[in-house]
């Protein structure tokens, strides 16, 4: 009975032991806190603080994108550069030639291209487009301003002269023209294309005229 009793005391002296280190070891590496009213209160103000920012971000984030989409209607009548000065001029060659073929012109009309920044302006650049025509009908004249209009804002006049081809007898007419189309900057063009739902082509780099 002496022997029992004794282990039974060794027994209970080396649960003590380990219920001491086992609780040295909780409060360690193991941190809680008991869920009081207080702490409640303090987790409840947390989350409403983060629901109130998640809302102020929400408004700033619409606020963002109806600034943006309100730009990108202004910039309708613009060409969007592409960063090559060179590119986007042989894009506007190209384009303005295409317009010059469906109005059924001869191929021997004269076009020169040049741009230039506007002063006072950062992110526009001008680009006049020179035209000469020798001996066209005025019906051809006609189909080339029915051509212009077609494209809106994104093409205008600056000067257009129409005279007759022979003083004295008179068969065609000659016109010389200018026209100008705006061109933006890069960084115009990353702003209005910092929109996700903005993937169309008129938001793009080198859009047509």
């Amino acid at each position: 009975m002496a022997s029992i009793s004794k282990n039974n005391r060794r027994q209970f002296i080396l649960l003590v032991f380990m219920l001491i280190i086992g609780a040295l070891l909780a409060k360690r590496y193991v941190h809680f806190s008991l869920p009081t009213s207080g702490l409640l209160e303090e987790r409840l103000q947390q989350l409403e603080s983060l629901r109130s920012d998640l809302k102020v971000a929400g408004k700033q984030a619409d606020d963002r994108l109806q600034e943006v989409t309100a730009m990108q209607t202004l910039a309708a009548p613009y060409w969007f550069s592409s960063g090559q000065r060179a590119l986007v001029d042989q894009e506007i060659n190209k384009e303005f030639g295409k317009l010059l073929r469906q109005a059924q012109l001869p191929a021997n009309q004269k076009v020169d291209i040049q741009r230039s920044k506007l002063p006072g302006v950062n992110h526009i650049q001008e680009v006049q487009i020179r035209l000469e025509l020798r001996g066209v009908s005025m019906k051809e004249v006609s189909r080339l301003f029915q051509e212009v209009y077609k494209y809106g804002e994104k093409l205008s006049w600056n000067y257009c002269r129409i005279e007759p081809d022979n003083p004295r007898t008179p068969k065609n007419v000659n016109l010389s023209a200018r026209l100008q189309a705006l061109v933006l900057g890069t960084e115009a063009v990353d702003y209005l294309n910092q929109n996700p739902a903005a993937g169309s082509e008129n938001n793009r780099g080198a859009a047509a005229l």
